[in-house]
């Protein structure tokens, strides 16, 4: 066939020109590995994003309180209080249940030789159904236990194993801050976010237990709202009352800032991501412009080489070859440049995102759309190519010899 005599003569011009074809395939390869890496760390960012969201709860609406700037240092302001969830509870028509949670980030936590420091909550039990975040072994807190204050706690996996190892600890007596506790359980695993950490690096205790034996602190952390059901509407309703209603509760004038933070679902996903939308699409813009300069070097360097090769084309066109043979060739030389690039980039790409997630802990993944984005900047930069070629196809033969 004639298509595949054309081809091979391209390959052959692609092998004695190992120069001009590595110049074309470079920026096609960085283009590609650019958009590749980025496409396939923002797939599993957003996968991860959607596992935190709904490991959160789907349905969970989060208050924190706000910050302000003093001394030129950014801290939070302790507004929440009980009687914040006592109102919310009776006047939030759209919440399944409501409950405040006191935290401490850095808690040193020791078992016999062992040491660590982690993030400790004071919760009811009703906090465990709210964030999904029960007991995999063993036993959560109980009402029991926040009446009386009792020194009993539930462990993250990441805990169990800094302080165990393979030892079993449920049912033994661990220090937290030099105070002795009884292990009742060991918390279902979570694995670890951007926004959040390592969400096994944690302790829970009764939240009376918190105020009575550790820590004389009367504000909360946290307010966690479990919405009836996860439609947007719900939680857009559910929003716009807890702001009326905290406002009016901590006497916030009208045009004054609010002195609490809500998150929703959908803003805790955006958090968890990791790589920001901006900063995915300038990284995706960068992968643009690297193959618009492809295609322009495609273009322009196999226009050079057509001028250069007008003798070779006038000798072809005289021994027979149509405009047709001469076209197939040259678009066959500028697609096995993109090609290659394309390879080459597809592999850089791939262990870019390893070697980048591996560094940072974070996953990425590659289907189907992933590797569409990479494929058509790879054609963007072939398709270059057919501009010149078409003009060697139109090239007169006696003109062609004449330059020769």
């Amino acid at each position: 066939m004639r298509w595949s005599r054309n081809f091979r003569a391209a390959l052959q011009v692609v092998g004695a020109q190992p120069g001009r074809i590595l110049l074309l395939a470079l920026p096609v390869a960085v283009s590609t590995a650019l958009a590749l890496a980025t496409l396939a760390l923002d797939q599993g960012l957003t996968a991860q994003a959607e596992a935190a969201a709904r490991s959160f709860g789907t349905a969970v609406i989060s208050i924190r309180p706000g910050t302000r700037v003093v001394a030129g240092k950014s801290g939070s302001v302790n507004t929440l209080s009980d009687d914040d969830v006592l109102l919310l509870r009776s006047r939030l028509r759209d919440a399944k249940a409501v409950e405040g949670t006191r935290i401490e980030n850095s808690v040193p936590v020791s078992f016999g030789g062992k040491n660590g420091v982690y993030r400790m909550w004071g919760v009811r039990p009703p906090w465990a159904d709210i964030r999904l975040f029960g007991a995999e072994r063993g036993e959560f807190i109980s009402d029991a236990d926040v009446d009386s204050s009792a020194r009993v706690c539930v462990i993250g996996q990441t805990v169990a194993r800094g302080l165990f190892g393979s030892q079993e600890p449920v049912g033994a007596e661990i220090l937290i801050n030099q105070v002795p506790f009884r292990v009742k359980g060991v918390l279902v695993g979570k694995g670890a976010s951007p926004a959040e950490g390592d969400r096994d690096a944690r302790l829970v205790i009764p939240i009376t237990t918190f105020y009575d034996r550790l820590y004389k602190r009367v504000h909360l952390d946290q307010i966690v709202i479990q919405a009836g059901d996860s439609s947007p509407e719900t939680l857009a309703r559910l929003d716009e009352q807890v702001h009326a209603l905290l406002r009016k509760q901590h006497h916030i004038a009208a045009g004054q800032k609010d002195d609490f933070v809500v998150r929703l679902p959908h803003r805790i996903a955006d958090e968890s991501r990791g790589l920001s939308r901006s900063v995915l699409f300038l990284l995706l813009g960068l992968a643009g412009i690297g193959a618009m300069v492809a295609a322009v070097v495609m273009g322009l360097v196999t226009q050079q080489s057509v001028k250069a090769r007008q003798g070779e084309i006038g000798i072809r066109r005289a021994l027979g070859a149509l405009p047709a043979d001469i076209l197939q060739q040259i678009a066959a030389e500028a697609m096995a440049a993109s090609f290659l690039g394309g390879v080459v980039g597809l592999g850089l790409g791939l262990g870019a995102a390893w070697l980048l997630a591996g560094w940072q802990q974070i996953t990425f993944g590659v289907d189907a759309w992933v590797v569409a984005g990479p494929l058509a900047l790879l054609l963007l930069a072939a398709l270059a190519g057919l501009a010149p070629a078409r003009s060697a196809a139109r090239l007169d033969p006696a003109v062609a010899l004449r330059a020769r």
